[in-house]
């Protein structure tokens, strides 16, 4: 779809889907090249907003970070590239956006046929994120089915739907939409350093002014019955810590996080690692080289909220017959920070 060119510049590109094919999914790759080993923030942060459009239609809206989250969410995978914070070399970012359940779906597929002027766009500032890198590309894939033929009854659309900054010690109430099934939500809260609880410490799930209540839960409570139900999310991360003292690391990971500092040639030692929220903070005795691991919950700060089984359309959320669906989280006021409401519905043809 696009050959590898220049992101230097912070842009919006926009890439007409006049394919004839079904998309199984579109993979967009993001290479920001390092000035300097000093991290600025996570690479995932340089794609501000990827969007699929058929005019004023929105058919899809994420951020970078959410669609990372999204598709482990969808997968139970990792992120296929390494993160890298070392001069003049390549942070190799993957964003997988996924319109059915698995890679050729043929139920759930993209059909660009259906829509007058179907477009890709994607938003990206290579300053947001790495170790402050000079230079950036861009590449895009399109997964198609070649052969096959599939007739596909919908898509998975998936768009942050809420966004906004929560008042302390106080409950945020929020009309969800009846227009679609919902397959899944996330909510997305994350403040380096902090954990997600921080932020976010109740949730509730409510139709029809409280006649019928599916979740009502601590967070706290919630993020550990739900964790269980997905792998760690774990990253191959290669950095150098310039000085003796402490350093931050960014991170997929946002809870529960471990790492398996690993030095390259001669060891000096490190003393301990700590954190959460995507940053964690590392003491060293003096300039190394790491190759680290990774692992824990939670990617991005994004808590998934699955309806059903979700390989079986019949069995998600058909919020089309509930009145009212209403969502109310409770923010301690720890930190103050945005919180976020991402939906995954289901959308006919």
């Amino acid at each position: 779809m696009l050959s590898r060119e220049s992101a230097a510049t912070a842009a919006t590109k926009t890439i007409d889907l006049d394919l004839t094919d079904i998309i199984s999914r579109i993979q967009i790759r993001f290479e920001g090249i390092n000035n300097g080993h000093v991290q600025t923030d996570h690479p995932a942060k340089c794609i501000t907003k990827v969007e699929v459009v058929d005019g004023s239609d929105v058919l899809m809206s994420l951020s970078g970070q959410q669609i990372q989250a999204l598709d482990f969410y969808d997968t139970g995978k990792s992120r296929p590239y390494e993160l890298d914070y070392r001069n003049d070399l390549p942070n190799q970012e993957v964003f997988n956006l996924n319109f059915g359940r698995k890679l050729y779906d043929a139920i759930l597929a993209l059909d660009p046929n259906k829509f007058k002027n179907p477009q890709l766009k994607i938003s990206h500032n290579r300053a947001l994120g790495g170790s402050a890198p000079d230079d950036a590309y861009l590449t895009v894939w399109a997964d198609i089915f070649d052969e096959k033929v599939p007739a596909p009854i919908g898509w998975l659309m998936a768009k942050e739907f809420y966004s906004y900054t929560p008042t302390a010690n106080a409950y945020h109430e929020t009309d969800l939409p009846d227009d679609h099934i919902l397959r899944q939500m996330l909510v997305q809260a994350m403040v380096a350093g902090y954990s997600f609880t921080d932020l976010v410490d109740e949730l509730r799930l409510d139709e029809n002014n409280l006649k019928r209540i599916p979740i009502d839960l601590n967070m706290f409570i919630y993020m550990c019955s739900v964790m269980k139900d997905y792998p760690f999310y774990e990253e191959l991360i290669s950095w150098w810590t310039p000085n003796v003292g402490t350093h931050n690391l960014y991170i997929t990971p946002g809870e529960y996080t471990y790492l398996s500092l690993n030095p390259v040639g001669a060891a000096t030692p490190y003393m301990a690692s700590e954190g959460c929220g995507g940053r964690t903070t590392v003491y060293t005795a003096s300039a190394q080289v790491f190759r680290t691991i990774s692992k824990g919950y939670m990617p991005h700060g994004c808590l998934p909220v699955a309806f059903g089984d979700q390989q079986d359309p019949a069995d998600w959320y058909d919020i089309t017959k509930v009145k009212d669906l209403n969502l109310r989280l409770h923010h301690p006021g720890t930190v103050s920070g945005t919180a976020k409401i991402i939906l995954q519905q289901l959308r006919k043809y």
